[in-house]
Parts: C-alpha cells; sequence; structure tokens
C-alpha cells in the first residue's frame, strides 16, 4: 500500500512539473493548432499564397496524408507558392504522427469543434508564413469541412477546390448529426469567395447531385461558384489532376 501511495506521489509531482501531457506540437515546427501537417514551399521567391490540403474520411482507417505527391506537384511550377498538407483531429500521417482531437470514429466527424480547430490552424498558418492569398483544397471530408470554414470564417479562405464533397450533409448522411453541413452556411460565406466543386462521374459515395446541390445553393446567394463532372471516382487518384489544374486556375485569378 505505501508502495502504491509513494509511486502515486511521484507520477503526481511528474505532471505537475512537465505540466501534464505533452502537446502534438511540442518542440515540433511543422504542426499547429495541436494538428501536424507537411509542408512544401517553391524556391526563390517570398510565399505569397498558401493552399491547404485536407484530406477525406479514410474509412479504411489508414493514413491521412494521401495528398502529398499533390501537394508537390501544385508548388513544383508555381513561384510564391506554399502547399501544406494538414492533417485533421484525431488521424495520422506516414510517421505515426498525430494530430491532437477525435476522429469520431471517423463518421460523422465535421463538428463545430473540428472546423474550429483547423479554421484556426489556417489562421496561424497564414500568420507565420505571411501569405496574401490562402485556398483551400480538399477531398471528400476535407472538402465539407473546408465549405464549413468558408461558411464560419470567411476572412480566412479566398477560395477552395472542393472535390468529391458531401456538402450537403442532410441529403448524404441523413442519420448524421453532429456535422455542420456546408449548404447551411452558404449566406456566411464572403462575397468574394471562389468556390470549384469536382466530382467524379461514376463516384458511388458523393454522388456528383450533392456537391450540384451545393453549387446551386451558392449561386442563387451571388456567390462565384462552378461545378463540374468529370471522369473518374470517388478515388482521389481519379479527380487529382483536374483539381490540380482548377486550383492553380484559382491562384492566378487571385494574384
Amino acid at each position: 500500500m505505501t508502495k502504491t501511495i509513494l509511486t502515486g506521489l511521484m507520477l503526481a509531482i511528474l505532471l505537475a512539473v512537465s505540466g501534464g501531457p505533452a502537446s502534438a506540437c511540442a518542440g515540433v515546427d511543422d504542426c499547429v493548432n495541436g494538428l501536424v501537417f507537411k509542408g512544401y514551399a517553391s524556391e526563390g521567391t517570398a510565399t505569397d499564397v498558401i493552399a491547404i490540403f485536407l484530406h477525406g474520411d479514410v474509412s479504411n482507417g489508414r493514413n491521412g496524408d494521401y495528398m502529398l505527391s499533390s501537394a508537390q506537384s501544385f508548388v513544383k511550377n508555381l513561384p510564391g507558392a506554399r502547399a501544406i498538407v494538414l492533417i485533421r483531429p484525431g488521424y495520422f500521417d506516414r510517421d505515426s504522427r498525430t494530430s491532437e482531437g477525435s476522429d469520431c470514429g471517423r463518421r460523422d466527424c465535421y463538428t463545430e469543434e473540428v472546423v474550429a480547430t483547423v479554421a484556426d490552424a489556417i489562421a496561424q498558418l497564414k500568420e507565420r508564413f505571411r501569405a496574401k492569398t490562402v485556398l483551400g483544397f480538399g477531398h471528400s471530408g476535407g472538402s465539407a469541412i473546408l465549405a464549413n470554414v468558408m461558411g464560419r470564417r470567411p476572412e480566412l479562405l479566398a477560395g477552395s477546390v472542393l472535390t468529391s464533397c458531401p456538402c450537403d450533409i442532410r441529403y448524404w448522411r441523413p442519420g448524421w448529426r453532429r456535422s455542420l453541413s456546408p449548404i447551411e452556411l452558404v449566406a456566411g460565406m464572403a462575397e468574394t469567395a471562389r468556390v470549384i466543386a469536382i466530382t467524379g462521374r461514376d463516384d458511388d459515395n458523393t454522388a456528383p447531385v450533392i456537391a450540384q446541390r451545393y453549387v446551386d445553393a451558392l449561386k442563387t446567394a451571388g456567390k462565384d461558384a462552378k461545378f463540374f463532372v468529370v471522369d473518374g471516382t470517388h478515388d482521389f487518384r481519379t479527380i487529382r489532376s483536374t483539381g490540380l489544374t482548377a486550383l492553380g486556375e484559382l491562384v492566378n485569378q487571385l494574384r
């Protein structure tokens, strides 16, 4: 009993001295607001535009950094560009680095808390790299979160490319009650914001009609929004090229 008490006291003292469990960002540069990330930048010029790459739900339980090669391609021939592959709360990358927070079992997790965490991370990245313009590039659930950020924090993202977006959550998953639905936040978006939505013709998860409903709502509200149905499926690899082309076009329009 005495040994147990002493051990407990020692642990309490250690936690008090250290301030508790370490943050995911403790002593790490490529981490922001508790979220780990991988960054790439074009060579030779100061950053004036940042693209935030945000992954989908990855319901198979694997790592969430499958957009790394896309981020590298984005900055390769675009002076002054920086790409940030951000890992959503509770997810991990291929190096087993895990972002703080919960992934909600990888379903119904575009919550107020998650959206706020991602939005604060974007705000801090914009300040850290002193970028004039920040854009979003999402896939599936990542697209929904970025669209929610645009509706909740209109000052952060000048525009986004939303691939395979489930942007009308109640239509897509009627039983999901925790998640914010982008189509319900259209009124909060900046008047100058631009959205390009892209969905694969054979997407059997986030069918084209879902993003179409969102874009129609944006247009009705007077927003600059476009929707493209392209050859492809829900697999990001099948729509990646079209998405990157659209992102490059957004950069050129906003510079």
